[in-house]
């Protein structure tokens, strides 16, 4: 194993998720805020909306650089209003009145389009916020451009205030002293938080933790994902969180970023239905972790790898044997990327067999009902948000577990990226495998002079391997191309073999037994039985002594 050594003075990045070895929170005596901040609060006929919007209008954050959007996700009964305490720019949106969704996705992805502000800070509707509860969650993104921060929360029962009194008692900071934070309901990412150092080593992996009821992001790191997925009602924030962190996103714990929940959180008395309704739509779309798939052979959502093979006239030849060799992996969480210019086939008039691109459309003829196959003009420039992307020439082959054997080598260190020396390949074309999180965290940094290599490698490291530990052939020197191209699991393999090799000894522990025996055999057929009729009393008579001492003549051959 080789580890690629970057090649120039690296700027300060999140290697990992270890937020704080680049920063730890602590600001300057004299530092100010510049980064705007748009607020997002959803609101379903809330009771409660009135405390929020009080406890943000006494925050500390300049007010010239913080915008609150209410959407009214109420259908028009019961509608939302601003009330007499509120930030200076405060909208309310309703949703009805925009299109025909609902729930708290489709509300928050209105919001966020109707925002530009740098850092996205989505909220919920019963939240008081701490006077500097904003300034706590923004300070992150002012020293770490992928910030994804998750704030403090006390779930309270009882309360009563009036706005007016969350308004000034935010203000004045004494709204913390009304209850015992630790008396009251812990929230389960608080164990996670103590098992990961504050998620310094999770990898990303406790992307989970990143609760919608109190969180930010960065603009420019949401602008990587796909945004919202409208058609999830539950579960959501969990599910634009796994794409933040493809895309990047440092998870940071805002401990100083303090609130109070007013009543408790859907989790804390419904966790095994909410978890039995969510973990289905989480497997469709979250490839990690791996245990919501119970079920192999199957095409999901968002695959764990996607393969990239480019694909021409002059390599067609090899595009099926190479496609088919991916698709019969042992990891069959894949999707397969070929890449050709499939434009140029046409349905019109040709002389097929002389065609130089027959193969091509015998190519596409062949994967065109897999629709684990996806036809590309271009290679991609992400496989957002696959975990994995492998990138190999139309020329190698892989045995069944080479993917799986990938993947192990590239997950559980979390490396940035792995590279393998190939049979018959120069290294410029050898197969590569790239952590998607770290290549989309890298980008912004690569410049002429700093390439995507060293970036990746200074996050979280870029290795090369031998061929050998991922069974990686030249399919060129393949004189069998024409077999039926099997899935053949390892370990299947590897006790067939070994069934083989107890066979064989068997069998040559058994021949001097098996020679003595036909003689027998042979002797009683002449004597019409007689042989065997007197063998047998003989034994008797001797208590079976001659058939023990036979026996164990056998073993001691058969050892």
């Amino acid at each position: 194993m080789i580890s690629a050594d970057p090649r120039s003075a690296a700027p300060s990045i999140v290697s990992r998720n270890r937020w704080r070895d680049v920063f730890d929170g602590t600001v300057p005596d004299d530092w100010e805020p510049t980064m705007s901040v748009s607020v997002i609060i959803p609101s379903y006929k809330s009771k409660t909306l009135q405390f929020t919007l009080a406890s943000l209008a006494a925050q500390d954050y300049p007010e010239d650089l913080l915008e609150v959007v209410v959407l009214d996700d109420g259908g028009g009964e019961e509608p939302a209003e601003i009330g007499e305490y509120a930030p200076k720019n405060t909208r309310l949106i309703r949703v009805h009145e925009v299109n025909d969704g609902w729930g708290r996705s489709n509300a928050t992805d209105i919001g966020i389009k109707a925002t530009t502000g740098d850092i996205i800070y989505w909220c919920d509707s019963d939240m008081i916020l701490f006077r500097d509860n904003v300034r706590q969650h923004a300070k992150w993104a002012h020293f770490i451009p992928e910030a994804a921060t998750i704030g403090e929360k006390g779930f309270i029962e009882e309360w009563t205030y009036t706005p007016e009194e969350v308004y000034e008692k935010v203000r004045a900071g004494t709204i913390g002293d009304d209850y015992d934070r630790d008396a009251l309901h812990e929230h389960w990412s608080k164990e996670i938080y103590r098992s990961t150092d504050d998620l310094n080593e999770s990898d990303g992996r406790n992307y989970s933790t990143h609760m919608g009821a109190c969180a930010t992001v960065t603009r420019a790191v949401y602008d990587r994902t796909f945004g919202q997925d409208t058609r999830l009602h539950l579960g959501e924030d969990t599910e634009i969180a796994y794409q933040l962190w493809q895309a990047g996103a440092v998870f940071i714990p805002a401990h100083d970023a303090v609130g109070w929940h007013m009543g408790p959180g859907t989790v804390q008395h419904q966790g095994v239905q909410v978890a039995w309704h969510n973990d289905v739509h989480f497997a469709q779309r979250m490839a990690i972790p791996r245990y919501r798939r119970k079920a192999d052979n199957r095409v999901w959502e968002v695959p764990l790898m996607k393969v990239v093979v480019e694909v021409a006239p002059d390599t067609a030849r090899w595009a099926r044997p190479c496609v088919d060799r991916i698709l019969n992996s042992t990891q069959n969480d894949v999707h397969v990327v070929l890449v050709g210019p499939w434009s140029e086939l046409h349905e019109g008039r040709r002389r097929m067999l002389a065609d130089p691109m027959n193969e091509l459309y015998l190519v596409r003829e062949w994967f065109r009902t897999d629709n684990r196959v996806i036809f590309a003009e271009e290679a991609p420039t992400s496989v957002f948000p696959a975990p994995f992307r492998v990138d190999m020439p139309v020329t190698v082959e892989l045995a069944s577990d080479s993917l799986q054997e990938i993947y192990r080598r590239m997950d559980k260190p979390w490396i940035g990226a792995m590279r393998f020396f190939t049979p018959g390949h120069d290294n410029d074309e050898a197969v590569t495998v790239w952590n998607s999180a770290v290549v989309e965290r890298a980008r912004p940094y690569v410049t002429d002079e700093r390439p995507l290599e060293d970036v990746v490698a200074q996050i979280a490291g870029f290795e090369w391997q031998s061929s050998e530990v991922a069974h990686l052939k030249d399919l060129r020197e393949n004189d069998e191309l024409d077999k039926r191209v099997v899935r053949v699991d390892p370990d299947v393999a590897r006790l067939e073999k070994e069934l083989w090799r107890m066979r064989i000894r068997a069998e040559r522990a058994e021949a001097p037994v098996s020679a003595a025996r036909l003689v027998a055999q042979r002797v009683n057929a002449r004597t019409g039985g007689r042989a065997g009729r007197v063998a047998r009393g003989a034994n008797r008579l001797l208590g079976g002594l001659p058939a023990r001492v036979a026996r164990g003549l056998r073993r001691i051959l058969a050892g």
